[in-house]
């Protein structure tokens, strides 16, 4: 595939392959990896923070070191669309003592 078009295929909706994963998160950022099977490129990822923790926020960031002051915060009962490639890594982080509960949606 050419790279012009890869990039117009990023450009539309997804129609390749899709994946739905659970992911436990605590206080040490974890590193999601992509669970797409096929080979496609990720177009999007969509995350639902399912947490019964008390406060029920979760943080993703881009960098190892992401905590609850750096990361974008997910809200308890929020879905949060991240457009981000395959190429780029994505991490997820709980506050200190608590367990988070995310479902991440990918889409190729």
């Amino acid at each position: 595939m050419s790279e012009i078009t890869r990039l117009l295929r990023l450009m539309v909706q997804s129609d390749k392959e899709g994946a739905v994963t659970a992911v436990t998160v605590n206080a040490t950022p974890a590193k999601f990896t992509s669970q797409l099977t096929s080979g496609y490129s990720r177009k999007k990822l969509s995350v639902y923070n399912n947490s019964n923790s008390s406060s029920g926020e979760l943080y993703y960031g881009f960098a190892v070191g992401v905590n609850a002051a750096s990361g974008q915060v997910i809200k308890k009962g929020e879905t949060v669309p991240i457009t981000v490639s395959t190429d780029l890594d994505i991490f997820f982080v709980a506050e200190a003592g608590e367990i988070g509960d995310l479902r991440v949606e990918e889409n190729a």
